[in-house]
């Protein structure tokens, strides 16, 4: 039974006054911002993070509704950027690598929203994340890997998708490299933070009740990266609103990008 109006009114400022239940029950929450990549390493290095069972299954239940939504023919923003990115390489039933898949919900998305088919692998730092995959999709190939030093040949895919994922690497540059060397034709980074008109900037929040390491990206900064990697933008597409001018002083977007190697 849907809750009246001013119900749901009340109870959501209710949350965002209470820390506890903000943290637990915002998917993202209490943002601020880091010294730069050390302050960054050490949070990563005290913190659970995407590796707790607990963070693992809370992002998973609230990736449900999303996935319904998009089987009723209602895909979200994002998710219907992914697919067409995939689309846009051209490749029919591409080997695609999924770095940083989570628990696996892009195989889903794929699979749905590109009847051509791909031969999908994901792989995750978090041992969490991978058993949570491998549970839901156990016709899908997954495995842990660390996003900075993949165990694939040069060349071993025909893409490489990071979605929602480079944000979270703290060496973004080395992965940005991995993902340029184990892709044949093309990479794929989706739902990309940036900056047009500030510096890279690491922030700690909340994500589903544990503190992660976020990465902001200057935009300018993150296309010479991947042009040092031996990329060449093919395309870009804008994304969902997100923007953190609140804690950083400057407007932030989302924005996914198809490079060609």
């Amino acid at each position: 039974m849907k809750l009246p109006r001013i119900a749901r009114r009340i109870g959501k400022r209710v949350v965002s006054a209470v820390p506890v239940l903000r943290r637990h029950i915002l998917s993202s929450t209490d943002y601020h911002v880091l010294r730069g990549p050390e302050e960054a390493r050490g949070l990563a290095a005290s913190s659970g993070g995407w590796l707790a069972s607990r963070t693992v299954a809370r992002q998973d239940r609230a990736y449900l509704g999303l996935i319904a939504a998009m089987k009723s023919g209602e895909p979200r923003l994002d998710l219907r950027i992914a697919a067409e990115a995939v689309a846009a390489t051209g490749i029919a039933n591409p080997r695609l690598l999924d770095v940083g898949c989570g628990s696996g919900y892009y195989s889903e998305v794929f699979a749905t929203l590109l009847p051509q088919g791909i031969r999908y692998t994901g792989v995750d730092y978090s041992d969490a994340m991978v058993a949570r995959a491998r549970a839901h999709y156990p016709s899908m190939t997954f495995e842990v890997a660390d996003a900075t030093r993949l165990p694939y040949a040069d060349g071993a895919f025909d893409a490489v998708f990071n979605g929602v994922s480079l944000m979270h690497i703290i060496d973004y540059p080395a992965a940005i490299r991995e993902a340029a060397r184990v892709a044949a034709h093309y990479c794929i980074f989706h739902t990309v933070p940036v900056f047009h008109q500030h510096r890279t900037t690491f922030l700690r929040k909340y994500a589903y009740g544990a503190p992660v390491v976020e990465v902001v990206f200057d935009k300018q900064e993150l296309m010479e990266l991947c042009r040092g990697a031996g990329l060449r933008l093919h395309r870009e597409w804008p994304g969902i609103p997100y923007d953190v001018q609140e804690v950083t002083g400057h407007h932030s977007a989302t924005e996914t990008y198809l490079f060609s190697v």
